[in-house]
Order: structure tokens, then sequence, then C-alpha cells
């Protein structure tokens, strides 16, 4: 629709809410544009003035209409955002914000709210211009238009108006109440509606405000639309209710308020009153904008949470309950607490009597790419003042149990904490991060993995928490407020993405769920620990990397004692806490089993399995006993030293036969032998004993480029030669069993 080309060019604690509300089809005027910018990479907002259903499409054009047919057709000369508004009911009042429109390369191309996509032409112009909401079969066929923004004095640029000059031929859309014309200069680069928010009894009433360009603040076309960003996420709200703390300081005690307890729409107003509103463990608040003028604020008990639709100001306190004396991983649920010596006090932070270290403070951060003092360093007696930062984790330990406080402003953005690798491509290299929830409300895990999938490790696309004796991968549920989690980074560096939308309320425990697939929990135990590793066998996974169902090993762990499994196929040497392989051909499976002990010991092997097929048998192989044991039905119990570190020794195996009775094992089998590369620099082999071993690597033209004679005692680590360059490879091992030969890849 343009008229001119323009040159100018954003502890688990699991509950569910029960709220509900009823949808409604999107129709004429359920949504209002409320800014715009012509200028960089261009920006537009608009307002939801009724619910918009969940997983709606919306369409929206800079295009203009033809008045042709009915509904009138496009002219098809411009481009469309197409809008999936997402899984979650968009409700009245809330504001929406599109940015850097122009180029879906952008980098912060994108919405707030659900997610668009761009085709053809589609811009704004400060040579005026128009927009237009609609929907539709799709985005080249409308079938009911929505809103209107005419950008300047020149109304051809939505198309042809009836005789009355206010009506946009056959689109049922109409200046004044649809259509919104923003005309106060002839070509403006920028508006923005600076109206009120808040002074209407519905949302319907907001139209009249809307449409009327003196509630409007705008740039010309000498000027900067940029200058009016960011556009402000503040709700519209038509209900107002007051904070009065008459019956008690229950946040949903009717009685406490002067109109009614707050929904998502409200505007709440926190006087300074006797009894500052509390928000208990088990319930949830919502409100729309919130204002605080109460100087203890709000206060949320621990497992307590608070969601809002719009802004807030004042200040809000977080609790966290802490029920013993031993470490936690929290994160701030608030933007802008501090600690010091004063915190330390109040929170009764543990001092560590350790010599030479009785300074340290229990408040712990870590770091993948330590220095000398290692990964974590701590918070010291009479350090400078310190702020939590939102979304980074912090390891805490009381003095005994008690109540965490966390005072501050409440999170009203997304947070982006940076995720690194540290000291990449060395035999030290480490993928963790320590992040958290940053609101003080529950984020949901799965849809947490799936916004950051690119980002993190396929091979630990999980949250890592600690649960008071393991670290735990979690792929569903919800994680709590004020919880602190591990993540495994892909990247280099990147951000992790906690958004606000993950947020919720929660009123029930829903993570752990009994399972109807194929599990068997193998554990090994001395007299004082107990580690396990989990196989799961489900339908279409398979034997090599299934992202978020094989799960690795808590690298920043350090465990007296571990038990693990490396993949069956595509083996790279990553330990894994959990493994998924098809659920079916049992047999085929032959699983390499890892230890890692620290002293010398009696340990037993035992398992724990579930919805096994009828007569299937379990059993682990013993290569350095040369036996295979079942173990479905009895435990096994043998002397371990630290040589059995490692892979190669173990095996679990299943099958309806014995094989305990018909297979022969033998300390060597070419098929188990696994070679891999853990860095640039370090070759791997495993699942081989033979004192006449030989290593040969070959370039990509057959050329021998390393060469090395080996005694193997089930895995070895071998420094190949720095100076080899980026490429394929074949490595050749020569065994007095036979020989095997792979591709390995140096990147």
């Amino acid at each position: 629709m343009k008229k001119e080309i323009s040159l100018l060019g954003v502890f688990f604690i699991f509950l569910y809410s029960n709220l509900s509300f009823t949808q409604s089809l999107v129709s004429a005027g359920d949504i209002a544009f409320i800014a715009f910018n012509a200028d960089g990479d261009k920006d537009f907002a608009l307002v939801a003035l009724a619910d918009i259903p969940t997983n709606s499409t919306i369409y929206i054009t800079d295009d203009e209409t033809t008045g042709v047919g009915s509904p009138s057709a496009l002219a098809g000369s411009e481009g469309t955002i197409t809008w999936s508004t997402g899984t979650s009911i968009i409700r009245a009042g809330t504001v929406v914000i599109f940015t850097d429109i122009d180029n879906a390369s952008n980098p912060n191309f994108g919405v707030n709210i659900g997610s668009i996509t761009r085709s053809g032409s589609f811009g704004i112009s400060g040579s005026k211009d128009g927009l237009i909401a609609f929907i539709g079969v799709d985005a080249n066929n409308p079938t009911t238009y929505i809103s209107a923004l005419q950008i300047g004095n020149d109304a051809s640029t939505l198309g042809p108006f009836d005789g009355d000059g206010t009506t946009l031929t056959n689109t049922g859309l109409k200046i004044g109440t649809t259509i919104t014309v923003i005309d106060n200069v002839a070509s403006p680069d920028g508006g923005k509606y600076t109206g009120s928010r808040s002074n209407q009894v519905n949302y319907a009433s907001y139209k009249t405000l809307i449409t009327n360009k003196n509630n409007w603040t705008t740039v010309s076309s000498s000027g900067d639309g940029e200058t009016l960003l960011d556009y402000s996420k503040e709700a519209f709200t038509i209900h107002t209710t007051n904070w009065t703390g008459n019956t008690d300081a229950d946040w949903n005690t009717l009685g406490n308020w002067d109109n009614g307890i707050p929904t998502i729409n409200s505007l709440v107003i926190i006087p300074e009153v006797t009894n500052a509103p509390i928000i208990s463990a088990t319930s949830g608040a919502i409100s729309g904008n919130i204002t605080i003028v109460e100087s203890e604020g709000i206060i949320i008990n621990s497992k307590g949470s608070l969601l809002v639709n719009g802004t807030t100001s004042g200040t809000i306190t977080y609790t966290i309950d802490i029920s013993d004396s031993n470490w936690h991983l929290v994160s701030s649920p608030v933007v802008g607490e501090q600690y010091d010596n004063l915190w330390v006090t109040n929170n009764n932070i543990f001092a560590s009597t350790t010599p030479g270290k009785t300074d340290n403070r229990a408040i712990g951060v870590y770091a993948n790419a330590p220095d000398t003092d290692g990964q974590w360093s701590y918070f010291q007696n009479g350090g400078a003042t310190t702020t939590f930062n939102s979304g980074q984790g912090y390891a805490i330990k009381r003095t005994a149990s008690g109540l965490l406080n966390f005072t501050g402003t409440y999170p009203t953005t997304n947070t982006n904490p940076v995720i690194t690798i540290g000291q990449q491509g060395t035999i030290n290299e480490n993928t963790w991060n320590f992040v958290g929830n940053p609101f003080p409300s529950y984020i949901n895990i799965a849809n947490l993995l799936t916004n950051n999938a690119t980002n993190l490790d396929d091979a630990a696309e999980a949250v890592y928490v600690w649960n008071g004796s393991n670290y735990q991968a979690l792929t569903t549920g919800y994680l709590a407020p004020g919880q602190g989690f591990f993540v495994s980074s892909s990247a280099l560096s990147a951000k992790l993405a906690i958004a606000t939308n993950l947020q919720s309320h929660q009123t029930g425990i829903t993570f752990y769920k009994a399972t109807t697939h194929p599990t068997v929990s193998l554990h090994l135990s001395d007299t004082k620990n107990n580690a396990f590793t989990t196989i799961h066998y489900i339908e279409k996974k398979t034997s090599g990397l299934d992202p978020r169902f094989d799960l690795r090993t808590f690298g920043a762990a350090n465990k007296d004692l571990q038990i693990f499994t490396h993949l069956v196929s595509d083996n790279t040497g990553i330990d894994f806490m959990t493994q998924t392989l098809p659920n079916k051909n049992y047999e085929n499976y032959n699983i390499p089993i890892g230890i890692r002990i620290k002293k010398q010991h009696q340990y037993t092997f035992s398992i724990n399995h579930n919805n096994l097929p009828k007569d299937l048998m379990v059993f682990l192989e013993d290569k350095k006993k040369q036996t295979i044991i079942r173990i479905d039905n009895k435990n096994y119990t043998i002397p371990l030293d630290t040589n059995d570190t490692g892979v190669g020794r173990f095996y679990l195996r299943t099958s309806t036969t014995d094989l305990s009775k018909t297979l022969h094992t033998t300390k060597n089998s070419l098929d188990q032998i696994r070679i891999y590369l853990t860095s640039k620099e370090n070759l791997r082999i495993v699942g081989l004993n033979d004192n006449n071993t030989s290593i040969i690597l070959y370039n990509i033209l057959g050329k021998i480029v390393f060469k090395k004679q080996l005694k193997m005692n089930r895995s070895k680590d071998i420094l190949i030669p720095t100076a080899l360059k980026k490429g394929i490879y074949i490595v050749k091992i020569q065994t007095t069993y036979g020989n095997i030969s792979k591709k390995i890849i140096i990147k």
C-alpha cells in the first residue's frame, strides 16, 4: 500500500493452575494498533481488546484493499506478517510488540508473544503507509478484517472508502472504532499511543481513546521513529482494586480488597496499610499492573507464586524455605537483591571452618573456566556488596533450617544469562553452566528446553537439579521459584532464553509419574553409597543419540561412586546417566557400562526393572572375569579398585535365553571395542585387553601420519600430534585377535 518507496530502512515444587477463561473468536475490533516505527528495522505494536484464543493465526499486511468482493480482496502488491499467537490465551489488555520486521534475518526479528514469519516485501514506509490486520484462509485471502492503521494523510494507503469517507469498502472497518488515522503530520516516521491504559470500564471503550490522534506522540518525516522505542508492555486494564488488609494479610481473602481479588486484568494498588499482603505457599496470585506503595511490599511465601500481566512498581520479598543445613542450588526470584555481611548475618549463612578458608561464606558461584582457586568461588567476609544476577545460580548453605529472603522488584522482562564452553577443545573442556529460575513463579521445563534446543548440548538436553543426594536430569515438569540448575552449552558463547511467557502457577505434583515403557536401572553400591544408571526402551528411539532422551552424567559433580553407560551406536565417549533404546530386538543391544570409584572396596551390582517383556532376562557381562551373570534375580558382588574405573570391563545385555549358560565370553571382542576423540588432541580406545596392540592413523590420502605400539588394559588415552590439520582420518587398531578400523574427524 506504500505510495512511495522509502529509502529508510526487537527443591522441586510442581503445581497446577485451575484458572479457566472463556475463549471467543477473533473479530473486528478485537485488536488495535498502538505504535509504529518506519525507520531503522521497522517495528509496530498492538493491544488485544478481547481474549485471543490459543493457536490463532492473524495476518498483518502493508497491502491495500481493492474494495472488490465480500470481504474485499487485497491488491497483492505488498507483504504480510503471519502471527501465530501461541499455545496460551492472550488476555484482553495484553500488549504485543513486533520488532525489526523489515527482514526475517534481523537478529531481533520477532514478537514478544507467539511467533511470526514474513512474506513478500512487508515494511513500514515513512512516506505514508498503512497496516491492516485480518484473519483468513491464508495470507492472501481475508475472511474477517480486524483492525487498520493509516499512517499519514493519504487514505488511499488502506484502499477505497465508501461515500461516507469513514468506512473502508467491503471490510467492515470504520475510522474512529476499528481504523486509527495518525495524520498529526503528513508523513510521520513513528508514533505511539500515550493515553490512559487504566481508566475504562471495558476494553471496547479503549477504541475511542486509541483512535484519537491527540492521544498519540508522533515523529515527523525529518525525525527518527526509533526515538520512540522501546514500546511499553504495560497492559490495558478495566478493573481497579485496592488492598485494604481489613481482614488479615492473605492475598486471596476477599475482605482484604475494596473491589475483589485481582484478576489477570486488574489494576492493583497496594497502599501503606497495617497488614502488608502475603501470598501463601498453597495459592498463586495474578494481576494486571501493580503499584506498590506499602513499605513492606508484597511478601511471597516459599512455594507461592505471582504472575503479573503488565507493569509493576515497588518491592516484593520472596522467601525460600531451606529445610536443613546442607548445600542448596538457588537463584534470586526478584531483581536487585544484594548480598553482603549483613545479608549473610540476617540469613544465617554458614561460615567456613576450614583452616586457611575461614573468610569463605557459603554463597558460591560456579565458573566452567576455573581460576587458580577452582571452579567455585565464595563470598568473602567483609567483601564488597554484590547484586544477585537474574538467571544466575548460587550454591547456598545455611547454619540451620530456615528462610532465605530475597527483596527487590518484580522481573517483568525476559532473562538471557550467557552460557559458554570453558576450555573448549582441551581435555578439560567444560560445557556446564549454573543458572536459575529468575521469576517468582514456576517455569515450564519442556518449553524452556524447546526454546533453547539450538544452544543446548544434544547429549544433555535437560535441566540438572540437586535433589539432596544426586543430580537429577529433568525434561518435564516445572522449576520452582528460586530453583538453581545446570545446563550444558553446545555453543562457545550463547544466551539461555528464559522468557516471561514460560511462567505459570502450579498446584499439585505433576513430575513424578509412573512409566509404562520398559526400564532397567542398574545400581552400584558399597556400604555407604549407591549410584545408578537407567536404560529406557521406547518406541521409535535409536541405539544412537536421542536428544532429551539420552542424558549425560553431570560433569560438574564430584562423587565417590558413579555408574553410567555409553551409547550402543555412534559412541563418542560421553558418560550417560540415562540411555534410551528401541523397544524391540532387545538381544541386539550390548550396552557398555562404566564406573568411577575412589577406593578399593567390595561393590554390589543390582537392578530394578519395570515392564520388561515376559521371559526377558537381564545379564551383566564381566570381561575381566570372563563371566556372564544373570542379574535380574540376584545381585553380583565383587571387589573393585581404582584400576577398574572407566568403560570396557562391564556390559549389560538382555535375552530370552540364559546367556550365562549359552554364551562364551572372552576378554576381547572386536565388536565391543570403541574408538573416539575426547578432544582434538586425545584419542580414546575402550574395550580391549591386549599387550600386543598397535594403532595406525591414516589421512584421507592413505598416508600414515601417526603410529604407536600399545599395551591395552580395557581403556587408554592416546595423545595425537597437535600439528594434524582438520579433516577426516582413519584409525586402524591391530590386535592379537584381529583388526578394526574407524573414521574420525578432527575439527
